[in-house]
């Protein structure tokens, strides 16, 4: 019976969103009419994240818990401060990796890739079982909406009491939270009662978009998150998740630690991610090997494309440090051009 009900909600989500103009396919919007010829000229953006759900921890040793099983530090969230971090197997190949946010006390909510919520609870669930903490999968009990381009912060003090100034900052509101992930990127997480009435409200201000936009600019900010084509495939380095304060090399122990901190410490990472503009229309699906066009020799992989305009698409990948140069690889086939672009963070962490 819960399924179904979460299925009736999720369905009259999609359907107030079609009202408003959306297009989709299996819960994902993929345009308002925009085309990605359109995104030069978008300067503020309002897109449904349907590809993020939420894990829930609730109960007093909720942040501990997430201490032993994160890269971050817990004990900093608060209620002005959410962490990026990362879930690791013993390996140190990432399970998953996530925002957190403390939206009050006990309470912790994990934003991470939606198909990724119920196997993180599965490999968590013999662990959490020694503390007092619940885990569940609480993507239906909110929206998630991404406020993105060069000028939403400003539209943003007419909708809410506070703008986050830097990333990971955090506001909390009466129905929803405003975190901020990138200098131009802000997330939304508002409880599904209130979800209708602040789209109505931003949709003036902030043009709606599909989730192409939204993933460019994630892009641009060099912020790569495990997906499932990706599960168990890199340790946090590999995603520069050490630039983005998702990784604490300070912090006491959790589970892959040592092969994390070894990294880290005896200059073994040979793989990084890249930002890569290809002449090209058509964004490669994440998990997509990637060869070195000159001897056909595998040299990364695909973690998240976008189309850039209406002649290019750029994408995250993990490649090996000697194609940091390159002018073209093969990707399902295809040779294409490529040039490697700038990353906005150091790969010193911090």
């Amino acid at each position: 019976m819960a399924d179904t009900k979460d299925s009736d909600i999720a369905q009259d989500w999609l359907n107030f969103l079609s009202q408003q103009g959306a297009t989709h396919s299996a819960g994902i919007i993929s345009s308002f009419g925009e085309t990605p010829g359109d995104y030069p000229q978008l300067k503020a953006t309002l897109t449904e994240l349907g590809d993020l759900g939420v894990l829930a921890l609730d109960g007093v040793d909720s942040k501990r818990f997430l201490q032993g099983q994160s890269t971050s530090d817990s004990e900093q969230l608060n209620d002005s401060t959410a962490l990026p971090g990362a879930i690791c197997n013993a390996k140190g190949r990432m399970l998953t990796s996530y925002y957190a946010v403390e939206p009050k006390a006990d309470t912790v909510l994990l934003l991470m890739q939606r198909p990724l919520v119920a196997t993180t609870i599965d490999n968590l669930g013999k662990y959490a079982a020694f503390f007092k903490t619940t885990l569940s999968n609480a993507s239906t009990d909110y929206r998630l909406l991404g406020l993105s381009g060069p000028d939403c912060e400003a539209l943003l003090e007419g909708h809410f009491d506070t703008t986050p100034t830097v990333s990971n900052q955090l506001y909390i509101g009466e129905n929803c939270l405003l975190l901020r992930i990138s200098a131009q990127q802000f997330v939304v997480i508002v409880t599904i009662a209130a979800a209708e009435a602040l789209w109505r409200k931003l949709a003036p201000d902030f043009t709606p978009t599909g989730i192409g936009y939204w993933q460019l600019q994630s892009i641009r900010a060099g912020l790569a998150q495990v997906r499932r084509e990706t599960f168990e495939q890199f340790v946090p380095q590999m995603l520069n998740l050490q630039a983005t304060g998702a990784v604490n090399f300070k912090k006491g122990c959790y589970t892959g630690q040592e092969i994390v901190a070894r990294m880290q410490y005896l200059g073994k990472l040979k793989r990084r991610t890249y930002r890569v503009i290809l002449t090209d229309t058509k964004p490669p699906p994440a998990g997509t090997e990637i060869y070195a066009s000159a001897d056909n020799k595998l040299v990364g992989s695909v973690l998240m494309a976008a189309p850039a305009d209406e002649k290019s698409t750029e994408i995250l990948a993990v490649l090996h440090e000697g194609q940091a140069d390159a002018l073209s690889f093969i990707i399902a086939g295809a040779t294409l051009e490529a040039s490697i672009a700038e990353l906005p963070y150091s790969l010193t962490s911090p």
